[in-house]
């Protein structure tokens, strides 16, 4: 499992949502990644979940990519 599972993903947001609010909305469209120790990086930096998207410093239409931690532990 990893990044290509999911491809293409695009939600809606404000950017004073917490960045929490947009993982949980997509582990619902993807489950299996809340078996896992992910991490979520834009531009090469880490994103913090419980920071909006301005505080995050994420913009409209930045990649946002996901990785998972020690999956051979799972």
């Amino acid at each position: 499992m990893g990044m290509q599972d999911i491809g293409h993903f695009n939600l809606i947001c404000k950017n004073t949502d917490l960045f929490i609010t947009l993982e949980e909305r997509l582990y619902k469209e993807f489950p299996k990644f809340k078996n896992y120790d992910t991490y979520f990086q834009v531009n090469t930096r880490k994103i913090k979940r419980f920071k909006t998207l301005d505080e995050n410093g994420i913009k409209n239409n930045d990649i946002i990519n996901v990785f998972v931690l020690d999956e051979n532990n799972y």
